[in-house]
């Protein structure tokens, strides 16, 4: 498969998702309630904490994988695939016990209502059962994405989104919500990790993994690359589940639900662009292992590119109309929603073109610098967030994310990664920003003269406006790259181009 191909194929199913999603989480809050399902996203980051865990083998087992298949040594891949899955073992372990202590202690915080602590716990330890399960069996999934499979990934993920409506749709009452919503993650996570079991021996016939194919030397090996990575992976969840944990710590779960309302959206938004990410791990694994370094830079500057249109034209989007966005979708208007939307967006702008260079970097061995990076970047998340949420409550929370975010990863990590990459400033201009400026200001003028004609609430007019941005965004960016591609003589076709356009 080629990046493009991995990329459209990654797109396809997370507008299912996204569909599904849309329908879902309006769904769930009309029926269980907002404060059981305020609980419900406290729980689930909680829980979310216990995966920091995986100790950063997840993009260890893609980047390895990548080298071997590149290689065809089928004998070291499985020595990695087993050795890996055997620490997985241990960490699991952990997982149920940390969840564990989790349900022990809930009846210590104060903020549950009227919910019963039956139920809460009982959730918890469900939910703790279940990531440690997904943990052992996700090794399969890191064999697809490190043979570029991610075609199969994200068919399977279509798949459990079709299959977890069902279930939420027949099984989900009021009465014993959060037991049922445990449950049926519980069963998505066992079906969706068999599939991906059948798929990865079906891609690499000689698969074999078994304990006893571990290998002190190759967990030292991978250990090595993994350590730096775990920081990284303990930061990005401190960043992405502080937010929800200080709010239900500091306001209550009840205050969860508003914030979760944007911040929803901000995901469904951040996961096409950031899968541009995920394909460019296993690619930059390859590349590097020819030592194609010329290639790499280009492809990632493309990449960054394009991450780049998107959010932007998202950001634009949002600003303008995500107030119907909201409206429409929960039915009724939540103007902190809003707010919360627009500076976490607005923090995507910097942040996704920064995932396809993390990535890149993942996929050629260099982790220490950016792990440290990430670190101090959570950290600063961190005490903002318990600063500002006396002042502003959620919104002094999205800007405790949006302000180290902006800060550390425009001004530290993307210099780190131009120089790494071999990525200059003139390439970073002219492949990453200038070629997405025009687009840019005719999304503002599209909806600035649509936004007078647009009514406060409505699926039609929302659809319409999206799909016209859309097009717009589209045929200026494509009427640009073919202004520039015949003012260019004789163009030579290089491995970036390739891999995008093949």
């Amino acid at each position: 498969m080629t990046v493009r191909k991995n990329i459209l194929a990654g797109w396809v199913a997370h507008l299912l998702t996204m569909i599904i999603g849309f329908f879902m989480m309006p769904y769930i809050l009309g029926t269980v309630g907002e404060a059981q399902y305020g609980a419900w996203v406290f729980i689930n980051a909680i829980a979310g904490y216990s995966t920091m865990i995986y100790s950063g083998f997840g993009a260890t087992i893609c980047r390895y994988v990548a080298d071997s298949c590149s290689r065809k040594e089928w004998g070291k891949l499985n020595t990695i695939v087993s050795t890996i899955q055997t620490v997985y073992f241990g960490t699991a372990s952990l997982v149920i016990l940390f969840t564990s202590c989790c349900a022990w202690y809930a009846p210590m915080l104060q903020n549950w209502g009227t919910l019963p602590l039956g139920e809460i716990q009982g959730s918890i330890l469900i939910v703790g059962g279940t990531i440690g399960l997904g943990m052992i069996a996700s090794v399969y999934g890191g064999v697809l994405i490190g043979t570029q499979r991610l075609d199969v990934i994200r068919g399977i993920e279509m798949g459990m989104g079709i299959l977890r409506l069902i279930l939420t749709l027949v099984c989900l009452h009021e009465r014993f919500g959060l037991i049922t919503l445990a449950l049926i993650f519980f069963v998505v996570t066992v079906v969706e990790h068999g599939i991906s079991a059948y798929f990865a021996y079906r891609q690499v016939p000689s698969l074999s993994i078994a304990p006893w194919k571990a290998e002190y030397e190759t967990l030292k090996e991978c250990f090595g690359f993994s350590a730096f990575n775990a920081i990284s992976l303990f930061a990005e969840y401190l960043i992405f589940f502080t937010d929800t944990v200080v709010i239900g710590i500091v306001l209550g779960p009840l205050a969860v639900v508003p914030y979760q309302i944007g911040l929803r959206i901000a995901q469904m938004i951040r996961a096409p662009i950031a899968q541009i990410g995920d394909v460019i791990l296993p690619k930059a694994g390859e590349l590097h292992a020819r030592n194609a370094k010329l290639e790499l830079g280009q492809l990632t500057a493309k990449a960054m590119g394009l991450a780049f249109l998107l959010s932007a034209g998202f950001l634009i989007g949002a600003y303008y109309f995500g107030n119907l966005l909201i409206h429409t979708w929960i039915g009724k208007e939540y103007t902190e929603s809003y707010l919360v939307l627009v500076l976490l967006i607005a923090s995507q702008l910097i942040s996704l073109p920064m995932v396809v260079a993390r990535n890149a970097l993942v996929g050629t061995g260099r982790v220490r610098r950016q792990a440290l990076i990430d670190l101090s970047e959570a950290a600063l998340n961190l005490v903002l967030s318990l600063i500002l949420i006396r002042y502003w409550g959620i919104i002094g929370v999205a800007w405790g994310t949006v302000i180290p975010l902006i800060g550390i990863e425009l001004f530290v990590l993307l210099p780190y990664a131009m120089r790494q990459l071999e990525i200059s400033p003139s390439t970073l201009w002219q492949e990453v920003l200038a070629p997405q400026i025009p687009a840019h200001v005719a999304l503002i003028v599209f909806c600035e003269v649509a936004s007078g004609y647009v009514p406060a609430t409505g699926w039609i007019p929302l659809i319409t406006v999206t799909l016209g941005g859309g097009a717009v965004l589209i045929a200026v960016r494509g009427l640009m790259e073919l202004l520039r591609s015949r003012s260019t003589p004789n163009p030579v076709p290089g491995a970036a181009s390739e891999a995008l356009a093949g």
